[in-house]
């Protein structure tokens, strides 16, 4: 019996230090202070170490299934990923995906987010279940008192405080089209790391130094609290304008009567007053009168005068080719002797795509102040030529109605108005036939159908004896100077003895 009430007066000495879930999160009492007073009157004591074997054992249990179970999902994720690859190809229009696979491939992504929650979820879950079935195993037999000790609350607080964030971060970033795994756990361990340092005390410990630490900035201090708020508002404000300019942009483009143009300036300007409107209002939440910012606007007014001059001239050269409509998303151009369509326009520069995948990056400067060929500017078809030449003795009306026929049979080419084929030149190895034509799509270029033409009408050439001419010239020599040739041998010339005794 004297063991018994012993041990029930260690439990109960020990049990002084426990603190509710309440005041942890209220941050009145420090746990940092309770910790060390519970390790002060109980260190001699078992219960200290039944409670650090729980939890530790707890974790470790937890580290080891969870590292079996990410193991499993990753396997099971990379068996899917064919579904998911075809869905993301149909969403950026790369592949059509049949009907009845679009019902499959919208299961598939919500299991795909499932598995990938359960997938981050899976240390902290495990690691509350074990430490409750430890603890509660340990006070069945009498070991741990019955209210939760700061230790274990503190596992339990900041277990649970990571499974919720990194719950809603999750869900409220997979809203976006593109998921970022990389701001996903920024924002994740960010709000916990608050949540944590506020459940063990640490928190309003570090704001009280902020708030009484003072930064001199010229005539007046302010502290370190109140840049680390502003900073953390105007971040905050960017940030949601950056989320409401994506969902806008989704909205507008999804408007099939737009122009594209159209598009481009309202998603920009909405941006802008976005992006204005937040850190107005991050400034205004931490007291700065924005009024002051009207020196910083003629200071920047001057930069675009002179240093920022061309960065400005290019941006509002962007706004004035998206809104006279010059240049199209799509057009087919030929600036700055770079030729291919447009892909995008940006706010300084208008990316062009040529035949061969390259990307020029032109600045939008150039489109307004250079002369710019825009095939796809007026509706309407394009003309196109194909030159052949042909031999002297060949009959002239044959191969011009030939060359017309063969142009009339492609596809492209429009019947009205009809193609036609003139005389254009007596070159010096023969005559040079033009056909003309037109394509009812000019953006869509040329270049195939001028070859599939050509290889057509050098096919009937041959066919029918029609002789193309080639550069060819003759040599005529009308006189040649009279030439010695001398012919010396290299044998030696004998010496006088061996003359003599020949003779």
């Amino acid at each position: 019996m004297s063991t018994s009430a012993a041990a029930s007066a260690e439990i109960a000495k020990v049990a002084q230090t426990a603190v509710t879930t309440e005041e942890l999160l209220s941050g009145d009492s420090n746990i940092l202070d309770q910790l060390l007073l519970m390790f002060e009157k109980g260190l001699n004591q078992p219960i200290i170490y039944w409670q650090l074997a729980s939890i530790l054992g707890s974790l470790f249990l937890a580290w080891l299934l969870g590292k079996y179970i990410r193991m499993r999902i990753i396997k099971h994720l990379a068996a899917n990923e064919i579904i998911e690859s075809d869905e993301i190809k149909a969403e950026e229009g790369e592949a059509p995906v049949k009907p009845e696979h679009r019902e499959s491939a919208f299961w598939a992504k919500v299991r795909r987010g499932i598995e990938t929650l359960i997938l981050r979820l899976s240390f902290p879950l495990l690691g509350m279940f074990f430490i409750a079935v430890s603890t509660f195993t340990v006070r069945l037999f009498g070991l741990l008192p019955k209210k939760a000790l700061p230790l274990e609350s503190i596992a339990w607080l900041i277990l649970g405080a990571y499974v919720v964030i990194r719950t809603v971060v999750f869900l409220l970033h997979s809203l976006s089209r593109k998921y970022n795994s990389s701001l996903d756990n920024f924002l994740t361990f960010s709000i916990w790391g608050g949540v944590a340092l506020q459940i063990v005390g640490v928190l309003p410990k570090c704001v009280e130094f902020m708030q009484t630490t003072k930064i001199p900035l010229g005539s007046t201090n302010a502290t370190v609290w109140s840049v680390f708020l502003s900073g953390f508002s105007i971040a905050l404000a960017l940030f949601i304008a950056k989320w409401i300019g994506q969902f806008f942009e989704k909205w507008i483009n999804s408007l099939p009567t737009m122009e594209s143009n159209v598009r481009v300036v309202i998603i920009r300007v909405v941006k802008v007053v976005l992006v204005t409107i937040a850190i107005l209002i991050g400034l205004a939440s931490v007291g700065i009168d924005i009024t002051v910012l009207g020196v910083f606007g003629g200071a920047i007014g001057v930069g675009l005068g002179f240093g920022l001059q061309k960065i400005a001239s290019n941006y509002v050269s962007g706004f004035i080719i998206l809104l006279d409509k010059s240049i199209k998303i799509g057009d087919l151009v030929n600036v700055s002797g770079v030729e291919g369509i447009v892909t995008d326009i940006k706010t300084r520069y208008t990316a062009v795509k040529a035949y061969d995948g390259s990307v020029t990056i032109i600045p939008n400067e150039n489109f307004v102040t250079s002369s710019v060929r825009n095939t796809s500017y007026l509706l309407g078809p394009g003309r196109a030529t194909v030159m052949m030449s042909v031999d002297y003795s060949a009959d002239i009306d044959e191969v011009i109605e030939l060359m017309t026929d063969i142009v009339r049979k492609q596809p492209r080419v429009l019947i009205n108005p009809a193609p036609y084929t003139i005389l254009t030149n007596f070159g010096a190895d023969g005559i040079e036939l033009t056909s003309y034509f037109w394509v009812p799509d000019p953006e869509k270029g040329t270049a195939t159908l001028r070859s599939n033409i050509g290889r057509a009408m050098f096919r009937e050439f041959n066919k029918r004896k029609i002789n193309i001419p080639f550069q060819q010239r003759d040599l005529h020599i009308i006189s040649m100077p009279e030439v010695i040739c001398k012919v010396e041998n290299d044998v030696p010339a004998p010496s006088k003895s061996e003359a003599k005794a020949g003779t």
